[in-house]
């Protein structure tokens, strides 16, 4: 029974997660710029991207516990299919902690910046660049996350035996 819960919680973690950032990506995101103003969207998913990158850790951490677990008591799997999930793991967590800890206050930063600044200043203009640079640094990093996510899922269902 705890393998199977272990099992349980490790798919569902992997797949709360990436359905998280599908979901925000694909559909929240665009609708909230649609909507409001750019200014407004801005607040808005500002306010978000705490508590979507506190999912991205939480679930990050379930599955990484709960993989390791199965891995010490119930290692069924190949050797090597335990190095790639516990790797891809590792890396999905350190790439949502960066983009989470590092690049999102520094967009939220440069954004306040460049809402003081007149929009058609070269400083604005300036500012824009870093913002965009910052944002575009985002896009990747959750576009990795996503990818490796729906990866790891792929390879559990391909390794899990019953």
């Amino acid at each position: 029974m705890m393998q199977t819960t272990l099992k349980f919680l490790y798919s569902l973690s992997l797949t709360f997660w990436i359905g998280s950032i599908f979901f925000f990506s694909m559909f929240a995101a665009p609708s909230i710029f649609k909507i409001l103003s750019r200014e407004q969207a801005g607040n808005v998913v500002s306010d978000i991207f705490p508590k979507y990158y506190l999912v991205s850790y939480a679930c990050g951490a379930v599955a990484l516990v709960s993989s390791i677990i199965l891995i010490y008591v119930w290692s069924s799997f190949s050797y090597t299919s335990n190095v790639i999930k516990l790797a891809a793991l590792l890396l999905i967590l350190g790439l949502a902690v960066y983009a989470g800890e590092i690049v999102t206050p520094e967009t939220h930063k440069v954004r306040t910046e460049m809402s003081s600044v007149q929009e058609d200043t070269p400083k604005y203009q300036e500012i824009r660049k870093e913002f965009s640079r910052l944002h575009r640094t985002s896009v990747i990093l959750n576009s990795a996350i996503f990818i490796f996510g729906v990866a790891l899922v792929f390879l559990n269902a391909y390794t899990n035996k019953e």
